[in-house]
């Protein structure tokens, strides 16, 4: 099956390397927080140039810099918010259990993150297909997009 072909190398390729990102980031956050945001900007595409692109690990991390170039400030923008909200999920938790609700801090917890990392995604997913799209479409030998009216419907 072709979706699963490379499956396991690419999980390899994707916790090696999400461990360096990981790391990165960590250390350039205890420096100052803005290496450490501009570290995250960079390395937000990693995980696609993985599993979409089918890069390896280095390639990856180039690939996810070049791609961020010229977005970082808005990418941080989204980083930041995200930092929050899982600041507030974290929080959420160990309030309920404080409160013996541990079995509602579960709850909580997964329909919170679920509520939050689904748009999340939904958000990054198309930055990802904008950026990587916007960069060949230079290299296209036709400028016209395609005129999806003309496709039949089922």
């Amino acid at each position: 099956m072709a979706s699963t072909r490379r499956l396991g190398r690419t999980t390899v390729f994707a916790l090696i390397g999400g461990l360096i990102v990981t790391v990165s980031v960590m250390l350039g956050t205890v420096l100052l927080v803005l290496p450490g945001l501009f570290l995250a900007a960079s390395f937000l595409f990693f995980i696609f140039a993985v599993s979409v692109e089918d890069r390896g690990i280095i390639s990856s991390l180039r690939r996810s810099w070049v791609l961020a170039r010229g977005s970082r400030l808005k990418l941080g923008v989204l980083i930041i918010v995200s930092a929050l909200f899982s600041g507030v999920i974290g929080a959420i938790s160990p309030l309920l259990t404080l409160a013996d609700l541990s079995v509602a801090a579960d709850i909580v917890t997964v329909v919170l993150t679920t509520v939050f990392f689904v748009p999340y995604y939904a958000i990054i997913a198309p930055a990802y297909l904008q950026l990587r799209d916007g960069e060949d479409a230079s290299n296209r030998t036709t400028q016209n997009p395609v005129d999806a009216s003309k496709i039949p419907e089922h």
